[in-house]
């Protein structure tokens, strides 16, 4: 009974260091997420970083898990309940997923996951596996399957971050949910059967 008691208190402890370092990190990118930072926002002291992560490194490999992990959490549900289909309903689960205020860190942190050497760099790799897979089965689950559904996924992942990219780098003048809207009817008519008349050469 004890041992689940102090379990439970370490998975609590666990849960708002990670949360207290992603909502830092949503803000500055990882050089706002110090150890002093973290533990002053979650108040627990800062020895529990190292005790719980090994290393504040360690701390940011797990933020950007739980990050991932509640965005396809997210996206899931979007399609669930989504009214939209096909591509069109992956497009609008990932625009409601990036209006959340905790999908911020996925672009404050991305630059530091592209340079060669950087600690989060396999673990952002990764989970962006494992985001291509849930968009593939997807694709292949709708009535309308796409013949290569892991090369769309890509593109489709490729184009709606770089739509919220251009947005926080300058959102007066990019509109996120009109270039959404666009992006839709690229794919709606890069997708659609080519019309054949049915008639021969005389």
């Amino acid at each position: 009974m004890a041992s689940t008691r102090k379990q439970e208190i370490s998975e609590e402890t666990r849960r708002r260091l990670v949360k207290a370092a992603a909502e830092l990190a949503a803000e500055g990118g990882s050089t706002a997420m110090s150890v002093q930072a973290v533990a002053e926002r979650s108040g627990i002291s800062r020895g529990s970083v190292a005790w719980h992560f090994g290393s504040k490194d360690g701390l940011l490999r797990a933020v950007v898990e739980d990050a991932f992990r509640w965005g396809m959490e997210k996206l899931r549900a979007e399609l669930a309940s989504s009214s939209a289909t096909g591509i069109e309903a992956l497009i609008e689960a990932n625009f409601v997923l990036m209006s959340y205020p905790e999908a911020r860190i996925f672009s404050t942190i991305l630059i530091e996951a592209v340079i060669p050497g950087s600690t989060i760099r396999e673990t952002y790799a990764e989970q962006y596996v494992a985001m291509r897979t849930l968009y593939a089965d997807y694709l292949r689950s709708i009535d309308t399957p796409v013949a290569n559904p892991e090369l769309v996924a890509v593109t489709l992942l490729a184009g709606t971050l770089g739509i919220n990219l251009q947005h926080r780098l300058d959102p007066d003048n990019v509109d996120r949910r009109s270039a959404v809207t666009e992006l839709e009817s690229i794919y709606a008519r890069a997708m659609a059967p080519t019309a054949t008349s049915g008639h021969e050469n005389p």
